[in-house]
């Protein structure tokens, strides 16, 4: 029998999961032989990753989902500038034309109004085609101010502030007081802001910032989280792990399979930021508190990070089991620890993004992963935190990995009914010779 369609029962005790050098933390060359033909630990794990590469980006559920996303956000573009009007165009009658600078001047900072001068004898008309929204006039000293149906409150505060500018501007010559010099030392008069908690954005900016950015996380973490996990199930139902891991080891599997999902993930991730980097300066709708490319380092950083924890968790609790019915019950305590943060996102950042308890949770694995960059994006987060958060999220991921390692070579052979825990866990003191069985036993 070749090496390559020897069962996995038959390979040496070091080749099965259930050896003692086929740990998830074992080293040196892979295969069911040292020799000339051996693998190489790193090319194995390359070889893996390439075949997920691959296999990913060409299916049809990647391409869709990409080109999904990317019309949604092209579609919310477009809602958003139809739905951006123009200037509020105002309609100044020639008896009060000599007030277009005053109005121009008081109404900067008060919205966006363009004043044109009209002939009294169509105003009507223009009202009523929706040409103007309002008309200003003067009869007998008095201005008037007419619309088709309300005045806006920041048209109407405008058109009195310039009525009394222009008041306030006759009573002075008539006094003796030039107005010009005299509006020049009222403006020296100034009043100092000190902003306890200044912020770069508005409520619905910082809102809009949360929700994408958890959004955009928690979606991710999910939909690959759950098609790696699917994809392992799918090798245990078909037994193609067993012809795989004749070859090369369980760990070398397991991290090629991560490092492939996640590039995949990442590529679609930059595409979909990169798009929605450009949506938000394009349009104004959200102010950025740092540069474009920052903040898709920021995303693409946090991203890896939490995906190796939570795909690493989802992999090694698919090992377990051998059919997709039984995948939702041993991976919905993972998809706890991905919702988790996403709710207390929401729902605690937007009430309060300095609040004390938001703030040492984002430190905190796994949830820092989605709420540390709902922070950084925000301004909230000082570089402290940032630089714990990473520290943190890193050995978590450390000891995470090694934990999912380790249920995964102990499970990722056994077929039939469900792994326990107990047992996945376990380090590895039984022979090579029990796995054996077990595969002989579940293959016929």
């Amino acid at each position: 029998m070749s090496t390559a369609a020897r069962a996995p029962g038959e390979a040496t005790g070091r080749d099965v999961p259930g050896g003692e050098e086929a740990s998830a933390s074992g080293r040196g060359t892979a295969g069911p032989r040292d020799g000339p033909g051996a693998l190489s630990a790193r090319r194995a794990v390359g070889l893996v990753t390439r075949r997920e590469i691959n296999s990913r980006m060409r299916t049809k559920s990647f391409l869709l989902s990409t080109l999904g996303l990317l019309l949604g956000l092209g579609v919310y573009a477009l809602v958003i500038l139809v739905s951006t009007e123009g200037p509020t165009r105002v309609g100044v009658d020639r008896d009060a034309s000599a007030m277009r600078p005053v109005l121009a001047a008081v109404a900067e900072g008060a919205g966006d109004f363009e004043f044109v001068t009209v002939d009294g004898d169509h105003t009507d008309r223009l009202l009523r085609d929706g040409e103007l929204s309002a008309v200003l006039g003067r009869t007998d000293g008095q201005l008037t101010l007419s619309v088709e149906r309300e005045a806006e409150e920041n048209l109407l505060a405008v058109v009195r502030a310039a009525a009394a500018e222009e008041r306030t501007t006759r009573e002075l010559e008539r006094a003796g007081v030039d107005p010009g010099e005299f509006r020049k030392r009222v403006a020296s008069a100034s009043v100092k802001v000190d902003a306890r908690e200044p912020s770069e954005n508005s409520a619905a900016e910082q809102f809009a910032l949360i929700l994408s950015s958890t959004g955009l996380l928690y979606f991710f973490f999910v939909f690959y989280g759950i098609l790696l996990a699917q994809g392992v199930v799918e090798e245990k139902t078909s037994r193609v792990v067993e012809l795989l891991l004749s070859t090369i080891r369980p760990w070398q599997l397991l991290a090629g399979k991560l490092f492939g999902v996640a590039v995949v993930g990442l590529t679609q991730l930059v595409l979909l930021g990169s798009a929605a980097v450009a949506l938000a300066q394009g349009t104004d709708a959200v102010t950025l508190p740092t540069a474009a490319s920052g903040t898709l380092v920021t995303l693409g950083v946090w991203f890896l990070l939490g995906f190796f924890l939570f795909a690493a968790m989802l992999a090694a609790a698919a090992a377990r089991v051998s059919r997709q019915e039984d995948l939702q019950g041993v991976v919905q305590p993972v998809m706890l620890l991905i919702t988790t943060p996403f709710v207390l996102g929401i729902a605690l950042l937007s009430k309060n993004a300095h609040d004390p308890v938001i703030e040492w949770l984002s430190l905190v694995p796994p949830l820092s992963p989605i709420l540390m960059p709902a922070r950084i994006l925000l301004g909230t987060a000082p570089a402290w935190q940032i630089a714990l958060s990473l520290v943190l999220a890193v050995a978590a991921l450390a000891g995470t990995t090694r934990i999912a390692g380790r249920m995964y070579a102990n499970s990722v052979l056994r077929s039939g009914s469900r792994v326990p825990l107990a047992e996945a866990l376990r380090l590895r003191q039984r022979s090579a010779g029990s796995a054996s069985t077990n595969l002989r036993a579940g293959g016929g």
